[in-house]
């Protein structure tokens, strides 16, 4: 029987191994990106991600495109306490893409999207699985199937917003 030793100086890899973007979990994300409607003119947006007021998790596992943005800005919001004016001021010529989970079970959600998409270019990243739903005026629907780091990722490429890899 190998030594324990052995064993462990066998499964020990012999160059570190540092994750790339091109690895698997990359490119299934990638893979996973389902674009309907156009992405053009979405440059330089305001990014809204759309939080659930009642979701104390949420806060404490980081999703959305936050961690991999190229400097546009991004607004944390709860949809049953945001207006759709007040973020079309924030927001003056720049479209705004919102990003949530679940957009069609989350409160005040549907309503809000629907209110920014009727006077101006919206597109909407659902980070969870999606329903049938798709917000009336929205210019493009991106849907991720998943809410890990790498699906954000794939989500902030998709729309041209990925900072360079690192």
């Amino acid at each position: 029987a190998a030594s324990a030793a052995a064993l462990a100086a066998w499964t020990r890899p012999a160059t570190p191994v540092h994750p790339v973007p091109t690895d698997l979990g990359y490119a299934a994300a990638r893979r996973a990106v389902r674009v309907e409607g156009v992405l053009a003119g979405l440059d330089t947006p305001l990014v809204v991600q759309l939080l659930s007021a009642s979701t104390i998790a949420e806060g404490r596992v980081p999703w959305g495109l936050g961690p991999h943005l190229n400097g546009t800005e991004q607004l944390p919001v709860v949809a049953t306490e945001t207006e759709a004016a007040a973020l079309r001021e924030l927001a003056g010529s720049r479209p705004i893409v919102l990003v949530g989970r679940h957009l069609h079970r989350l409160a005040g959600a549907a309503e809000l999207v629907e209110a920014l998409a009727a006077e101006h270019p919206v597109a909407v990243v659902e980070m969870g699985w999606p329903s049938s739903w798709r917000p009336a005026g929205a210019r493009a629907f991106v849907t991720t199937y998943g809410a890990s780091h790498a699906n954000g990722r794939a989500a902030a490429e998709a729309l041209g917003l990925a900072a360079a890899a690192h």
